[in-house]
């Protein structure tokens, strides 16, 4: 693709701090992270994307597929990753040349929007059942031993660290990929695939549900802890904007909701 057809598309904000405090050690995947993109700094054609920083002529799935491109194409991806379409009610895995090597039907947060959530099991705040939008990253696979998720999702749950969470993370929702529960209410989540509408698609309390068989696939294609997960906005009006950090490094946020990790410190 010439690269001229992609500048006037990816959206760039001012400079932020990463998704944790400064202060804060970066984990292992968040330090692939910061230093494959702060060597995009003085990449050339970083320079005339971030020229043409104004542009919506590009959609955000777009925008994603040819950042991760031109990661690629300077020897700085992170493997492939996962975009969920929340208008369609669809999972994705990419390989870093833009290639769509699956397609899977999900059931998305009961309630629309793209408001951080949160509540869940925790009732000093109020509960909102959304998927947020944003960038993030596989944190954590498998349930932790001896609770309840363990029970519910076994393995087949990839639990995401990106700007849904915060400092106090016990106020705000805990976002992941994961099959559908094996309980009967899981049982029951099944029937929304597949079956013609996703208008009943919306039943999870803010995290991604797949089908076990589509899980399975879905993880045999990713490297697991430290892959990228893009999840669209459905808000109208509402966009994806890459915004430089502090550290040199580049991530996607939405438009319309800012959080304390986008805050200047």
């Amino acid at each position: 693709m010439n690269i001229k057809s992609i500048l006037p598309t990816i959206i760039i904000g001012a400079s932020t701090p990463f998704i944790h405090s400064c202060k804060q050690a970066a984990k292992p995947a968040e330090k692939i992270i910061q230093t494959a993109s702060s060597k995009l700094e003085n990449n050339a054609k970083m320079q005339q994307i971030l020229k043409d920083s104004l542009s919506l002529k590009m959609t955000d799935k777009e925008k994603v597929i040819e950042y991760n491109k031109l990661l690629n194409s300077n020897g700085l991806s992170n493997g492939n990753y996962v975009l969920i379409d929340k208008k369609g009610c669809k999972a994705y895995v990419y390989s870093p040349d833009g290639d769509v090597l699956l397609t899977s039907e999900v059931a998305l947060g009961r309630q629309k929007g793209d408001v951080r959530g949160g509540g869940y099991k925790n009732k000093s705040v109020k509960q909102t059942f959304t998927t947020p939008p944003g960038e993030f990253y596989i944190g954590r696979e498998g349930a932790i031993s001896g609770t309840t998720d363990e029970k519910l999702y076994g393995k087949r749950v990839l639990m995401l660290r990106g700007d849904h969470t915060r400092q106090d993370s016990k106020k705000t929702q805990t976002l992941a990929l994961h099959r559908v529960p094996a309980t009967p209410m899981g049982r029951l989540r099944e029937n929304v695939f597949h079956n013609g509408t996703l208008k009943d698609n919306r039943v999870s309390f803010g995290c991604v549900n797949f089908l076990v068989d589509s899980f399975d696939k879905m993880r045999k294609l990713i490297k697991g802890k430290g892959t990228k997960v893009y999840i669209l906005p459905e808000e109208k009006g509402n966009h994806l904007k890459l915004e430089k950090q502090k550290d040199g490094s580049y991530k996607f946020f939405q438009t319309k909701y800012r959080y304390e990790s986008q805050e200047t410190k």
